[in-house]
């Protein structure tokens, strides 16, 4: 091969190599504003979000899964094994816990009566020993719709002194999220027609909030024919990012004490703390998905329920209600003040059908077994 080939060959690697640089620069910075450390950030979010590209009818992945996000208990329940449902406001909770004590085919039943209200009693192994922690099994012993902080600091006490054994129970966690902008028009709606959750003692830390620290929205008992502009307004109102809050260790931000630490900070902390729980918890479903919320957790816990779970149409509900009376720039502010509850949401839709497709993937497999 001639020098003047080698050089040739060498100028047009040079060539290419520019051009795809030229493309990749312009991808990453189309605003031409990349100094150093703007391009080193800029490039570190391209390589982190490149899933997120859209594809045509397929989105890729963001977040990346590993078989160690799989939960899986075959036999269940067992003698040391406590489901405990974490019942979030607005998110299906109620019927979910309906199909828990009244349409789940395991050997150990829960055993109902309807008056005054729904009661169950939930034992396993012919003994008394709970097997499920929730509203109609025991009431709100944690208090109204307790949340994670509240759960973990008082479940274990709770359960050892009702059972008067001393012995080392698996709590074995369950809830159900719903997509978050619809979750919050459905507690705007309750909140109108009379319905507080007032009695929530929101404890953490030992205490429950001051005032000062979680100042109340209305006056009187309830916030009947609240405005969307004063829902909107307050700041102390709840409902904004209510799961991310729910699922999240609120030591980790000084609980309801929001003095220490600046807002985007303490979201950031809220938000990571309840991915880490929800994805520690043994099950979770989404109220979109109910026929495979019901799979994932037959497959989850090596159960089965009775009657399928029913999938409510999305013009039926209160939020359909309210979505025709809301202005499209009050969603927006919505959407805004809700932002931590939607990026929770996000991240709980993909690792729900990353444990649904596992289970799909494991069926499939276990057919040609049979087959071959």
């Amino acid at each position: 091969m001639s020098v003047f080939t080698r050089w040739s060959q060498l100028a047009i690697l040079a060539v290419c190599s520019s051009l795809v640089l030229f493309l990749f620069m312009s991808y990453i910075c189309p605003d031409r504003s990349c100094g150093t450390k703007n391009l080193l950030r800029k490039i570190n979010y391209a390589t982190r979000t490149l899933g997120s590209v859209s594809t045509g009818k397929r989105k890729l992945r963001i977040y990346r899964f590993k078989n160690d996000s799989i939960k899986r208990f075959p036999v269940f329940p067992t003698r040391r094994q406590v489901m405990v449902f974490l019942h979030m406001q607005k998110t299906g909770g109620t019927t979910f816990g309906k199909h828990l004590v009244q349409n789940l085919n395991i050997s150990y039943p829960c055993k109902c009566r309807k008056v005054p209200k729904l009661r169950c009693k939930c034992t396993s192994h012919n003994s008394t020993r709970i097997w499920l922690f929730s509203r109609y099994s025991l009431g709100w012993p944690c208090g109204l719709h307790s949340d994670w902080t509240e759960l973990h600091a008082c479940v274990p006490d709770y359960v050892k002194k009702r059972d008067g054994l001393n012995i080392k129970r698996q709590y074995l966690y369950v809830t159900f999220l719903r997509e978050p902008t619809s979750r919050v028009l459905s507690e705007f709606r309750c909140y109108q027609r009379g319905t507080t959750w007032a009695a929530s003692s929101h404890k953490c830390n030992g205490r429950t909030p001051t005032k000062k620290e979680l100042p109340p929205c209305y006056e009187g008992d309830t916030w009947e024919e609240v405005t969307v502009e004063d829902f909107l307004a307050c700041k102390s109102n709840l409902a904004f990012n209510r799961q991310a809050r729910m699922l999240a260790d609120l030591r980790l931000v000084n609980c309801y004490n929001i003095t220490g630490i600046g807002p985007k900070k303490r979201d950031k902390i809220i938000l990571k703390s309840a991915m880490r729980n929800l994805q520690s918890m043994a099950y979770f479903g989404l109220t979109e998905y109910q026929k495979e919320s019901q799979y994932l957790f037959e497959k989850t816990f090596g159960v089965k329920f009775f009657r399928p779970f029913a999938q409510k149409a999305e013009d039926d509900t209160r939020a359909a209600d309210v979505m025709t009376d809301i202005e499209p720039a009050d969603i927006q502010r919505l959407k805004k003040l809700n932002i931590v509850d939607i990026r929770l949401y996000a991240f709980a839709k993909e690792l729900f059908f990353y444990r649904v497709k596992y289970f799909k993937d494991q069926d499939k497999r276990n057919i040609q077994k049979k087959e071959r």
